[in-house]
């Protein structure tokens, strides 16, 4: 799909994935060639190829074309990063990326035995949790601040939650407008719609990453899935309306049945949201059910229990449910 232009110099190049795209200077008018910030990099060579023939066609070589500095991963998962060889290979761009995160650049079998809870089978050996290795060249964080040409910044604001060290990339231009790339920190209002259990890793810190955002001006804020919204409270609520659903078809299982494995959970909360999975939908949302059943550990909502070598969750009496 097209560009969507947000200001004179950020855009965005929709696709499964948002990639972000920077420009350094404001000199449209010139034949000087163009350099550019990409935020994320697509799935894969496939998707790469896809971005770099759109900005062919916003810096047009006979005006001088462009030239692509760097990539800034908000995260490691590979629809963000799997564009990354591709880039490096054929620009000889830099990668920027959070240490932490770095680890899924280089080794992408990590987010593969993550979702698959070990080693993974053929059917999730794919490019959407398994993507070419990149070597990151500068890492970044919350402290970072990285001024560029044009009299625009480039800061980072933490984001976790639905990854390890999920970074924000904020670019403010020299009059002060910002446009916040949030990665997956919440998804677009249709998305989320569509997909009403998205992957969390750390439930308690999603929860936190979402209210952080809420409380961010910013004059576009830009997530990897759905559209930009110059207004975000509102897809915000809906994001947070979604994981409290989760959690009270837990509770709402738990009550009902008083005790259930994890694989009755699953089964339980499937039919509540009149699901039928697939091997890749089963895999994320098994990983999305442990970080609840987690969280709600954690606060003491849930306990477990071993018998016959099953492992079983129940309420505890200090969940606030009368059993």
């Amino acid at each position: 799909m097209p560009a969507v232009k947000l200001t004179d110099s950020i855009y965005y190049i929709q696709g499964d994935t948002n990639v972000g795209v920077v420009v350094c200077n404001n000199g449209f008018r010139s034949r000087k060639t163009k350099s550019v910030y990409l935020i994320d990099s697509g799935m894969n060579s496939k998707d790469a190829e896809r971005i770099y023939e759109e900005l062919n066609a916003i810096f047009p070589q006979k005006k001088g074309g462009f030239k692509v500095k760097a990539i800034i991963n908000t995260h490691s998962h590979a629809d963000h990063s799997g564009g990354n060889a591709f880039f490096a290979e054929k620009t000889g761009c830099q990668i920027w990326i959070s240490e932490i995160e770095s680890a899924g650049l280089l080794n992408p079998m990590l987010h593969g035995t993550i979702f698959s809870m070990g080693n993974p089978i053929k059917e999730m050996r794919i490019p959407y949790f398994i993507q070419k290795a990149s070597k990151p060249t500068r890492f970044v964080s919350e402290k970072s601040v990285i001024k560029i040409a044009g009299g625009k910044t480039i800061s980072f604001t933490s984001l976790p939650g639905h990854s390890f060290d999920m970074l924000g990339v904020i670019i403010t231009d020299r009059n002060g407008r910002k446009v916040i790339f949030a990665g997956d920190a919440f998804f677009g209002s249709l998305h989320i719609m569509r997909y009403w259990i998205p992957y969390v890793y750390d439930l308690a810190k999603f929860k936190e990453t979402l209210e952080k955002l809420n409380k961010t001006e910013s004059d576009w804020y830009v997530p990897s899935h759905g559209e930009a919204v110059t207004r975000i409270n509102e897809t915000i609520e809906l994001n947070q309306i979604a994981l409290l659903s989760t959690e009270y078809c837990i509770i709402q299982a738990l009550k009902k049945h008083k005790k259930l494995s994890t694989d009755e959970l699953m089964k339980e909360i499937a039919g509540m949201n009149d699901i039928r999975f697939r091997i890749v939908q089963y895999n994320l949302i098994m990983c999305t059910l442990r970080s609840y059943l987690t969280y709600l550990y954690d606060i003491k909502k849930i306990e477990f229990s071993l018998e016959n070598n099953t492992m079983y969750w129940k309420l505890t009496e200090k969940s606030g449910v009368q059993l």
